[in-house]
């Protein structure tokens, strides 16, 4: 039986990125939660799971939330300075599309 490869999904590169962005630039961001909840802060630090929110970047208390709990990130000031859009490659991977085979009958 032929085992079925995915593909690397750039998602998680993606928000990896912009995420990066948020947390070099020190901007405030405004973080909406899937359950309807509002945080703005700083983002102070960021792993594969988790993203630290703080009021400042001096905050002893930060606050620790789960990136699959993030519905939507968004600058706090809508007049700032724009974030620099994450290098991307010119041309786009192409990835086929999985299609089972169907069984053969006897």
């Amino acid at each position: 039986m032929k085992k079925e490869t995915r593909p690397p999904r750039d998602s998680r590169k993606l928000q990896h990125q912009q995420l990066g962005l948020h947390a070099g630039s020190r901007i405030p961001v405004v973080v909406l939660l899937c359950n309807g909840t509002r945080l703005q802060g700083v983002v102070l630090a960021l792993d594969d799971y988790l993203l630290l929110l703080g009021k400042d970047m001096q905050d002893t208390r930060p606050v620790v939330v789960y990136k699959h709990a993030i519905a939507m990130i968004t600058q706090a000031s809508a007049g700032g300075e724009a974030l620099p859009a994450p290098e991307t490659d010119t041309s786009p991977d192409f990835v086929p599309i999985y299609m089972p085979r169907k069984r053969r009958r006897r």
